[in-house]
């Protein structure tokens, strides 16, 4: 399959390289005073139907070279901020043309935004680069994530995350205005790709240097999508509905209604389709219904974990902006999301000792049911030009219910069957936090001189009740078993507040160097309100009751002195921070634990920016972790019989140094891309779990400081054009070397991880008829241990996958994707090959593109199993888990008010 794949592949790039081959057309772009232009946007069109068929940029010289052309009479247009469109016919023979010097003229209405006609690809301004969307290929039932992943310089990663120049994407616009509270995952999911004219990636400043002028290095990387006239002012969106074999079905609704001063919008899905609407990553963390045992703190997760088994949705969502006058506007969403996943799973675990080693296994089942209200909302009033005002507000109301079962096998090291464990758990988690922010920013009356303030606040309470059964069988292999069954109630109250307030000064010292002045104080109150009952039922019972609140109370205060060195090409900070950490926590009505702690905590930054589209940065700084409430607990947790956890009141802070080297390089006229980062992270007196697993296999979990825990990471990425063959390769590197302790039975145990990672992407530029993608993932993590050597780790996964998008005709599209996985394991004795082949057929109803049926045809294989693997403290699992496995839909989709605006002459 692989091979008849890659044949497929050579011979759709035959097309591109027999026009790859042909001589540039070559120009020189000035202005009327005969400067060179830099970033002038120069597109290659068909005459016949304005089809783009190739694109470039001038270099810092004014010079552009556009090869890759077909013989044709052709379109040169060249469009720069500021200045007239300049268009001329040309017609290629396959023979070097050289335009040799245009003139652009200036435009006598200059717009501050930046603008794209409709055969422009790309345009860059500032800190923006601005993509027309009409110039990529998309189909029309993608949303926005479809069409980021074919913009040059864009990633969309496993776990949801756009990258975009090499750093994580935080907030997402629509029009320059916040949709469903700027959330990247439900913005890309439920918005249409065939809405949007234009999308504009923004390093953007942040709001104090934005008002000040002064650039503060803090910047963020945004992404806003602009409509096209024809969804302004009217109402458009899309349902779809489809159903098909083993009663699957889905159904999606979305409708948008867009004016310059209000914006409405409501998103709706409901499927068994295991397709979600919104970041659910914390749903993802325990998919499988399984928790006791999630919160560790693993050397290593060798793969995220995905969600397996069968997932019904059900999605809701309305959200309202208004603009009550120029840069004075509210936004407000609410946003439902229910999750009901069930399944079964089994794993199996090798668990190593200072003395002895022993294995488990399992079969588990699970059933989870998630429901999650969140409203998010926000003011900002940025009309004044001497401050600023931004209110930030989130409720939500979280309900889980989890069912899950384990039935467990204890094998000694002879391979024997010792002990067997049955557990049946009932978890109910209802959970309400309220989420407040305010700031405000001044500037004063001296040029850079200002201040700024803020306050924050986080209240959450939350309510767990927990049943759990377990039925022990013990010294099955010396005949002579014994029995107990072990039932426990635990009901608690967690409320949680946390207090913070800000407030900066910053005073110019002439020549770009500024003086910055900086407090910082939080305060976190937690308190938890605990009833246990248990009962051990053998010969005769024994009752227990346990009954408690703890509280844990953390203050720290912060003041910071920086000096601020601020040119156009160069940002130079550094500071030294007087940090005042105090602590005190304990049982309630008993003598409580007090602790505290003063560090000196020195921070700096050197940011370079020689020219646009390149920026390297270098960064230092100590940061300092308290324990958490359950790592400094002086109560013990014994709900699970098999997994006792308790804290370690004396446990000091934990101290890290960071230092961390970006380089982003972007060439705009090559589109080629390099990203790189290298982290080094050393902490001292790291806090490390203690594990004690008795002859009963009880493991008893506690934590103390031991040593240094060491963290190296070096990550690159290259994309770039090759020259006459018309695609595009990405290839990513990614490494990291750790150092930890652990103590494994009161014996110190040295890990230590190391993980290599490379991929390799190769994908047609011209995508207009044709998409096409192939590639492949490498990664292996070696882990070795000093406790016990002969049972270092070495884990493989390769990926091997391709996608063929095809538009047979204008209402015809054929897309398929193939992914062949192979997990190896040297401490397990299978290895998984997994297949997974996947097709869609979408057709035209009508012209208009308001009808569309589409047949899905997904897992043609049915290789309906999930694989998982994990390495902690002193043990590795591997989880498979059985998911859903191949289904056929029939769906119909039609668009709402889809019609074309009729043109209107201009007089």
């Amino acid at each position: 399959m692989l091979k008849q794949t890659f044949k497929i592949f050579l011979l759709l790039l035959i097309p591109n390289a027999i026009f790859s081959q042909s001589a540039p057309i070559t120009g020189h772009v000035v202005d009327e005073q005969d400067n060179p232009l830099e970033f002038v946007s120069v597109a290659l069109l068909k005459q016949k139907d304005t089809t783009l068929i190739n694109y470039t940029i001038t270099d810092a010289k004014g010079d552009f070279a556009i090869t890759e052309v077909p013989k044709d009479s052709l379109i040169i247009q060249l469009s720069y901020m500021g200045f007239l469109t300049h268009s001329e016919n040309v017609v290629y023979n396959n023979e070097a043309l050289d335009l040799k010097t245009i003139t652009l003229k200036e435009s006598p209405n200059v717009l501050d935004a930046v603008t794209i006609s409709a055969v422009v690809p790309v345009q860059v301004k500032k800190d923006t680069i601005a993509f027309n969307a009409g110039s990529f290929k998309v189909n029309p039932n993608d949303n926005l994530e479809n069409l980021l992943s074919k913009l040059p310089g864009l990633e969309i990663e496993s776990d949801g995350k756009v990258i975009a120049q090499g750093n994580e994407v935080t907030k997402i616009y629509v029009d320059g205005k916040e949709f469903f509270g700027g959330d990247p995952a439900i913005v890309l999911k439920n918005l249409s790709a065939d809405a949007i004219a234009k999308i504009e990636v923004i390093d953007k400043k942040s709001d104090e240097s934005e008002l000040t002028g002064v650039d503060d290095g803090n910047k963020q990387m945004v992404i806003n999508f602009s409509l096209k006239k024809t969804k302004k002012n009217q109402g458009f969106g899309k349902f779809s509905a489809g159903m098909g074999l083993d009663s699957r079905y889905f159904s999606n609704l979305n409708y948008n209604r867009f004016s310059p001063k209000t914006q409405v919008s409501v998103i709706g899905k409901f499927n068994n389709i295991n397709v979600t609407g919104s970041n659910i990553q914390g749903f993802l963390q325990n998919a499988n219904g399984i928790a006791d045992e999630d919160d560790e703190d693993e050397v290593k997760r060798t793969n995220a974990r995905s969600l397996s088994g069968y997932l019904k949705t059900e999605v809701a969502g309305a959200h309202i902006g208004h603009e009550f006058k120029d840069k004075v506007s509210f936004n407000a969403d609410y946003f439902y999301n229910l999750s009901d996943n069930s399944g079964t799973s089994s794993s199996k675990r090798v668990s190593y000792l200072s003395t002895n080693n022993f294995n488990y296994e399992s079969e588990n089942i699970y059933d989870r049911v998630s429901k999650n209200h969140n409203i998010n909302f926000n003011y900002k009033d940025k009309a004044n030009r001497n401050n600023r005002l931004t209110f930030r507000g989130k409720l939500s109301a979280f309900n889980n219910m989890s069912l899950s079962g384990k039935d467990g096998r204890f094998f000694n090291e002879s391979g024997a069957l010792t002990t067997t464990n049955n557990q049946n758990l009932r978890n109910v988690n209802d959970r309400k936090t309220g989420n407040f922010n305010i700031d405000f920013y001044q500037k004063l009356a001296k040029a850079g001189r200002s201040f700024s303030t803020g306050f924050n606040t986080n209240i959450s309470q939350q309510v767990r009740e927990n049943k759990q059964s377990t039925f022990i069988t013990r010294n099955i292999h010396n005949g002579n078993p014994t029995e107990r069954t072990i039932e426990t109630l635990r009901d608690e109250t967690f409320n949680n507040n946390i207090f913070g307030f800000n407030f900066k000064y910053t005073e110019p010292l002439g020549k770009n160097h500024y003086l910055k002045l900086q407090s910082f104080f939080r305060s976190k109150n937690d308190k938890e309100d605990i009833y246990q009952f248990k009962n051990t039922i053998t010969d005769a019972n024994n009752e227990e009751v346990l009954a408690f609140k703890y509280k844990h109370i953390e203050n720290s205060y912060q003041t910071r002195l920086a000096h601020n060195y601020v040119a156009p090409k160069i940002n130079i900070f550094s500071a030294v921070e007087l940090q005042d950490l105090n602590r005190d926590f304990g049982v309630i009505k008993e003598v409580s634990v007090k602790k505290g702690l003063q560090f000196l905590n020195p921070m700096a930054f050197i940011q370079y920016k020689p020219k646009k589209g390149s920026k390297y940065r270098f960064s230092y700084k100590r940061l300092i972790r308290n324990p958490t409430w359950n790592e400094s607990s002086t109560v013990i947790n014994d709900l699970n019989p098999y997994y006792i956890r308790q804290g370690n009141p004396d446990l000091k802070a934990e101290k890290m140094d960071e230092l961390t080297l970006n380089a982003n390089i972007f060439s705009f006229k090559s589109s080629t891309s390099i990203y790189g980062r290298i982290q080094y992270q050393h902490s001292k007196d790291a806090i490390v779990q203690s594990i004690d697993i008795d002859d009963d296999f009880v493991r008893t979990r506690s934590f103390q400081n031991s040593g240094d825990r060491k963290r190296l990471t070096a990550n690159i990425s290259y994309s770039k054009k090759l020259k006459g063959l018309g695609v595009r390769y990405t290839i990513k590197n990614r490494n990291t070397y750790r150092t930890s302790n652990s103590i494994i039975n009161l014996q110190l145990n040295d890990v230590t991880s190391k993980d290599f990672f490379v991929s390799f992407l190769l994908e047609n530029t011209n995508k207009n008829t044709v998409d096409l993608k192939f590639g492949a993932d490498y990664g292996v993590n070696n882990t070795a241990f000093s406790l016990e050597e002969d049972l270092n780790r070495t884990y493989k996964k390769q990926t091997y996958f391709s996608m063929f998008d095809y538009d047979v005709n204008q209402k015809l599209n054929f897309n398929t994707q193939f992914d062949y996985i192979v997990f190896s394991d040297n401490q397990f004795d299978s290895s998984l090959n997994l297949p997974i082949w996947s097709a869609a057929f979408s057709y035209n109803l009508s012209k208009n593109k308001n009808n569309i049926c589409k047949l899905l045809l997904i897992d043609l294989l049915n290789k309906n199993i999930d694989f998982y693997r994990r390495s902690t403290t002193n043990y590795f699992e591997e989880t498979t888990s059985e998911s859903l496995g191949r289904y056929v839909i029939l769906s119909y989709t039609y668009k709402l008010n889809n019609s074309k605006k009729k043109k209107t002459k201009r007089v």
